[in-house]
């Protein structure tokens, strides 16, 4: 889904380029249930509603601004999959989810991936972004402190841009994408 369908603020977005890629690694299409942590402006959370219309999504956002954004996004795009929870992950729930995507960490990091690794099925994704090396930093050690494999890679995407009379790629933000599963199935 390109940028410029979604209704915008100065909330932070997940680009279509990383959205791609993050939505790839989150294997959505035998799952069910869906969270998106730390959801902005809830550009994953509403292109994995449109393209698993029998996928439950549910998004968590502390900002008010944010949770006024998704639910803004959630009205243009005509989803009803996706309930928009407003509070500081982790949050008192007992869901269980077959993938976990963490745009936003609001400092609590550490507690986010204990309580999503809780919180996902047996053989289920969690996939984490930054654009902080310090906080990739912090999850690189606490997948590694609990020997939890993890992929990961950087991803630097340029958009194709006029100047003068040449043209030049425009850097967008390099993004961290982490990836893990779960142990089991």
């Amino acid at each position: 889904m390109k940028d410029s369908l979604f209704v915008r603020s100065k909330v932070p977005m997940t680009k279509e380029e990383i959205r791609t890629i993050s939505l790839a690694k989150l294997n959505l299409k035998h799952a069910k249930r869906f969270l998106d942590i730390g959801a902005g402006t809830g550009s994953i959370s509403i292109e994995a509603c449109v393209e698993y219309p029998e996928l439950k999504v549910t998004a968590i956002e502390t900002k008010d601004e944010a949770v006024d954004l998704i639910l803004e996004n959630k009205k243009h795009f005509g989803v009803e999959n996706l309930e928009v929870v407003k509070g500081k992950a982790p949050i008192d729930m007992d869901d269980i989810f077959d993938s976990i995507f963490v745009g936003g960490s609001g400092g609590n990091l550490e507690d986010i991936l204990s309580w999503s690794f809780n919180h996902l099925i047996p053989g289920g994704s969690l996939v984490l972004n930054f654009i902080l090396i310090e906080n990739a930093t912090v999850a690189f050690k606490w997948f590694e402190d609990h020997n939890i494999a993890y992929d990961t890679v950087q991803v630097q995407v340029g958009n194709g841009t006029k100047l003068g009379v040449g043209h030049y790629f425009k850097p967008l933000n390099p993004v961290i994408i982490i990836e893990a599963k779960k142990e089991g199935n």
